[in-house]
């Protein structure tokens, strides 16, 4: 990928919010990869973020090009959670986690039936204590807790 003039802030580097639109054309690519995307359509599912982390170490200049990976880093009854990760030529850029739900017509989904669809066998991780720690700050924001 690379960083166009619409992408750009007053600084003359990628915004803040183009990562998080980067970010979700990456999920996108990724569920077409893993063939996900097609169930999704086919059952009208709807994907949905539910929270976003990011931290930025370096920026990435006006025409500088980067890439973009995406992992599944594992799932839980709802969430699935995702490691999105920026590198350029100088090195490491950003780093985004996401957690996301697929919600059908009757709610939302658990997870892992659905990955079973596209892979028999799979489990999840063991999930990581850093992105459980993020997760219970997140159910705590939203019950109205402070930091």
């Amino acid at each position: 990928m690379r960083v166009w003039p619409n992408d750009i802030d007053i600084n003359m580097h990628m915004n803040n919010a183009r990562y998080l639109s980067m970010m979700d054309y990456g999920r996108t690519h990724m569920l077409a990869r893993t063939r996900l995307l097609d169930h999704i359509l086919r059952a009208r599912w709807t994907p949905m973020v539910g929270a976003v982390w990011m931290t930025y170490r370096r920026s990435l200049p006006l025409f500088s090009a980067f890439w973009l990976a995406s992992r599944l880093v594992c799932w839980d009854e709802r969430w699935f959670y995702l490691e999105q990760t920026f590198t350029g030529k100088e090195g490491l850029v950003a780093v985004g986690w996401v957690k996301g739900i697929l919600r059908g017509p009757q709610g939302i989904l658990d997870p892992q039936p659905i990955l079973e669809a596209i892979a028999s066998g799979v489990v999840s991780p063991p999930m990581p204590e850093t992105i459980a720690a993020w997760n219970e700050l997140t159910r705590e924001k939203l019950q109205g807790g402070s930091v």
